[in-house]
């Protein structure tokens, strides 16, 4: 039994790692490796509160990052722990992935979901990067899906202020810092 699931797993990453190995290797316009934090306003379901939000990425090849995120507002927590794939359409302009295991907990209920987003990352203006996306996440036996628009401001390779703004099932305003620890190219 055992040695049909790790074949069973060994399958599964194959056909899912194939076609992300395969991407073509075109220089990419951004970073993968940073953190990223600060205040956010979030509405979801009527509960509207304001707390902090942590979020990482950290790339483990070319094209396929590691990442996650803790948002805290009171009666709300949430983690999401995944993936994102990328891969570039233009020189300064991204596609993204991404899917992720939820973790949702409301005062004394708790669930584990999972999350889908996907969208565009594009940087402009030598210090400027706009990602516009469709985030989607299940806990709780419903979905909630928003559309996003995050963007950043790079005062010089590592350090950038960043916000978003978010709407739909998943209201959110965001405001804060990143450092990438890895940094992109300034064009």
């Amino acid at each position: 039994m055992l040695a049909s699931t790790r074949k069973t797993l060994k399958t599964v990453w194959l056909t899912l790692a194939l076609p992300v190995l395969s991407l073509p290797g075109a220089a990419l316009a951004h970073s993968d490796n940073y953190i990223e934090g600060g205040f956010i306003d979030r509405d979801l379901e009527g509960r509207d509160d304001s707390g902090v939000r942590i979020a990482g990425s950290g790339q483990v090849h070319r094209q396929l990052a590691l990442i996650g995120e803790y948002v805290d507002t009171g009666q709300l927590e949430q983690m999401g722990l995944g993936g994102r794939v990328f891969g570039p359409l233009q020189r300064d302009l991204d596609w993204t992935a991404a899917a992720t295991i939820e973790f949702v907990d409301v005062g004394r209920e708790d669930d584990t979901g999972y999350g889908l987003r996907g969208g565009l990352r594009w940087r402009f203006a030598r210090a400027f990067e706009l990602s516009p996306e469709i985030v989607h996440f299940d806990a709780f036996d419903e979905g909630f899906t928003s559309l996003r628009i995050a963007g950043s401001f790079a005062f010089d390779r590592n350090l950038a202020i960043q916000a978003a703004l978010q709407g739909g099932d998943d209201d959110r305003i965001e405001a804060g810092i990143r450092y990438r620890f890895a940094p992109g190219s300034l064009r």
